[in-house]
């Protein structure tokens, strides 16, 4: 039997192929191989989520199958949309090589203690995957993310020349090559930590349907049934949700460790999945059917609630301060159940408007080159009705706060990552004059320390008071309990003076907090920077890595 396999032509695309020309060779078959020119090799200085249409890498070969001037397509199974052309079928799903990602870093930009991935802080991370980008975003928002393509040694090399700090692979494809990169830092990352497209690592090979010989000799020199049952559950999930490449879906499965029987999905769902309000997540489900167990996962994911999934899972975290709501309701209990903590808030003050305060006016009173910082929800929605003067920017502490912004009619021009101080500094790398603050009472002097360091004048303008709820209760298994202010610290003295527990790690949010707990004698961590990324990295310390290599 004579055959012609098309492929691409990047090295990758070429061992691929030669591999299956080998196996099929081997089976007794006089195998040629024809490089095709895909789309994609040609578009490759803009990321594919913005080009129009699908098949980047696949539609010029099927266009060379149906017209028979090949026999056989080879593939990377992730690269192919969820549904075959007409005329054509998978003939065979070769066994697959590791789904993992491979991380590569640059040796200067290696730093092991760092939270989740080994980075330095606002490293440079290239990739043009949205799955890859919004797991990065999610884990390391401090990363910068840079557009990234080429084929695999042309990427790695553009980390050798400095362009970027790290960029992130699948680790089947450099394991292919067997490209040297012993002048990087290379680690392979764990499953749960970034997850993988559908179908990585695994190869899809491609025939006519009404080829029946090709067909047969195809799969039977090929096929391996295990991992095409695993990869089409993986893969289902894009028809599922709806999507393809440009998705920010990961999906993997694995057998379950003592259950012969048993499958594990994990999933990971960007936060383009419903809307603006959704944050990424990951999620897990287990069932004796690999489709079914993936199709939980993603049904988890989807939910607009806490999965108990993702690298902080098995954290059991109590926000102790002034908010009651769900663990959606605040700017860390959100970054803290999105990374798989459970999150509980435990109200021990009450805060009430001050009612004789006259914002509008406050406001009025600025200038162009003036600033208003919001650091709550409830400072921000006594902006409702108000007009900035032209020319003063309005700056929200995070996302929770610039969603109360947009509800009180404003939109916030500067949005912090990582809590008062680091918007503090955001303002005055823009060269504000000065900033009005309308805050608690007895708001934390985080945002005025960054402003005064950096020269900037404070207008502090209390809006609200708290008061401390008589006889509070706290829970007793938190593993950690995170005082949001100094009035809550005193709110929740007498309680924790009546119920020593050595099971709870205090955790300070911002210096006054930490200077409260000091005060009450309350043992206490005050991560290095106290802000909610500080605390995220606090608990990631104590979490155990998801580096395997």
């Amino acid at each position: 039997m004579k055959l012609r396999i098309g492929t691409r032509g990047s090295k990758l695309a070429l061992w691929q192929a030669h591999h299956v020309r080998d196996r099929l060779t081997a089976a007794g078959a006089e195998v040629e191989i024809e490089v095709l020119v895909t789309r994609g090799d040609k578009i490759d200085d803009v990321p594919l989520q913005d080009v129009e249409g699908k098949a980047f890498f696949t539609k010029e070969i099927e266009d060379a199958l149906l017209e028979r001037r090949v026999d056989v397509a080879v593939h990377s199974h992730k690269d192919l949309p969820v549904e075959s052309p007409p005329g054509l079928t998978i003939a065979a799903v070769p066994e697959r090589a590791g789904s993992a990602e491979r991380l590569l870093v640059a040796a200067a930009a290696h730093d092991a203690s760092a939270p989740f991935l080994p980075l330095i802080e606002g490293a440079r991370v290239g990739t043009s995957s949205p799955r890859r980008q919004a797991q990065v975003a999610a884990l390391r928002p401090d990363a910068e993310i840079l557009h990234l393509r080429g084929n695999v040694p042309t990427r790695v090399e553009r980390l050798r020349e400095g362009r970027y700090d790290a960029i992130l692979l699948a680790a089947a494809g450099l394991d292919r090559l067997e490209l040297d990169t012993s002048d990087l830092v290379a680690l392979d990352l764990d499953l749960g930590l970034l997850v993988p497209a559908p179908g990585q690592g695994a190869l899809a090979i491609q025939v006519r349907e009404d080829d029946a010989e090709t067909l047969a000799f195809v799969r039977d020199a090929l096929h391996h049934a295990a991992t095409e049952t695993v990869v089409r559950a993986e893969r289902e999930l894009l028809t599922i949700a709806g999507g393809g490449c440009n998705l920010a879906l990961g999906a993997t499965l694995e057998p379950v460790s003592g259950d012969p029987a048993g499958w594990r999905a994990r999933v990971f769902r960007g936060a383009d999945a419903t809307g603006p309000e959704r944050v990424p997540r990951w999620a897990s489900a287990e069932d004796s059917d690999p489709v079914e167990a993936a199709r939980a996962a993603l049904a988890v994911a989807e939910r607009a609630q806490a999965t108990g999934d993702g690298p902080l899972a098995g954290w059991d975290v109590a926000l102790t301060g002034a908010s009651s709501g769900d663990p959606e309701s605040t700017g860390l209990g959100t970054r803290l159940s999105a990374l798989g903590a459970r999150v509980e808030h435990e109200q021990v003050v009450r805060c009430e408007d001050l009612e004789d305060v006259d914002v509008a006016t406050a406001v009025a009173g600025l200038c162009p080159g003036d600033a208003v910082a919001l650091t709550s929800r409830r400072a921000a929605r006594r902006l409702e009705g108000i007009t900035l003067p032209e020319g003063v920017l309005l700056g929200a502490v995070g996302a929770s706060t610039a969603a109360a912004l947009a509800e009180a009619g404003h939109t916030a021009e500067v949005v912090g990552s990582a809590g008062a101080d680091q918007l503090g500094r955001a303002l005055v790398a823009l060269s504000v004059d000065r900033v009005l603050h309308p805050c608690a009472v007895d708001a934390l002097p985080d945002l005025g320390e960054a402003l005064f360091a950096g020269g900037v004048e404070l207008l502090p303008l209390p809006v609200y008071r708290t008061e401390s709820i008589a006889d509070v209760e706290l829970g007793s298994d938190a593993e950690a309990r995170v005082y949001m202010s100094p009035s809550a610290v005193r709110a929740a003295l007498e309680w924790e003076r009546a119920h020593p527990t050595e099971n709870t790690l205090r955790i300070a949010l911002g210096a006054s907090t930490a200077a409260a707990l000091e005060e009450a004698e309350l043992a206490a961590f005050t991560p290095e920077h106290g802000d909610r990324e500080g605390i995220v990295r606090f608990l990631c310390a104590r979490t155990e890595r998801g580096v395997t290599r």
